[in-house]
């Protein structure tokens, strides 16, 4: 239970620090920000491509139904409206994040084992008992 309520934690801070990352760089570097979200605008363009030519595929299986698919242009607007530019924003900036994290903390177990090595020599002549104490 523990495990699952720490996974939480971090998966909210990772969020929280996505979304505060966005605020940073929107009121400290707006040229890049925008440049990020016409990036991210994009790729939501392709998914919404994707999107629709898989509804026609499926619309063009179903034959007679095919008048029940949605239109041209229609699951664009659907992903604009709902800011799907955005979302594919913080989902960047949340895998950057987790990825500078995780690579912050393999590096720091690193020096930690480094510098615990190089402080405490293991001995090679320690002698191990071979019976039980008596």
């Amino acid at each position: 239970m523990l495990s699952r309520i720490g996974f939480l934690l971090r998966l909210t801070g990772l969020k929280l620090a996505a979304f505060f990352t966005f605020i940073a760089l929107a009121l400290y570097a707006p040229s890049t920000t925008n440049l990020l979200l016409d990036g991210a605008s994009g790729t939501s363009k392709l998914i919404a491509q994707g999107t629709e030519d898989a509804l026609q595929a499926i619309g063009g299986a179903f034959g007679d139904y095919n008048a029940l698919m949605p239109k041209k242009g229609a699951v664009e607007l659907l992903l604009r409206y709902v800011g799907m530019d955005k979302v594919i924003l913080f989902i960047g900036l949340a895998i950057g994040l987790y990825i500078v994290w995780m690579l912050l903390i393999a590096s720091g177990r690193g020096v930690v084992r480094r510098f615990d090595r190089s402080g405490n020599p293991q001995r090679q002549s320690a002698r191990v008992q071979a019976e039980p104490p008596r």
